[in-house]
């Protein structure tokens, strides 16, 4: 089972994203940056291009198609957060390689801890 995350960089110790009264995320760079920087850290990576939209698939771990990607906004616009639905095995990849420190569920507005799961998520069949 995956799970639909938004994974960003704040200061620790935040609630969910539904509990704040300012916005807490760092920005992670431009569009392009992001991208680039994903492109070191999952080889393979597969890139469409959709209205202002990046969306992006690959391998991981010996499975063809472990994870989608999408990333919001023009090339030169900068984010501050990616969208992932992924088991944590690559959530945890794309997190340490992109040096971010949450992990939101936006189906069910909680923080999910893929440092903490296995290679499933809590209560996935497996």
């Amino acid at each position: 089972m995956t799970f639909r995350l938004s994974l960003y960089r704040a200061v620790e110790g935040l609630g969910p994203l539904t509990t704040w009264d300012r916005e807490h995320r760092e920005r992670l760079g431009t569009r392009n940056d992001v991208k680039a920087a994903l492109e070191r850290v999952l080889p393979g990576l597969r890139w469409e291009e959709s209205s202002r939209r990046l969306f992006a698939s690959g391998p991981f771990d010996g499975e063809e198609h472990a994870y989608e990607i999408t990333l919001s906004g023009e090339p030169d616009e900068s984010l501050v957060d990616l969208d992932v639905y992924s088991r944590p095995p690559a959530i945890r990849a794309i997190m340490s390689g992109l040096g971010l420190n949450y992990c939101y569920a936006q189906e069910s507005g909680e923080l999910y801890f893929p440092f903490k799961a296995g290679d499933q998520w809590p209560g996935a069949a497996r």
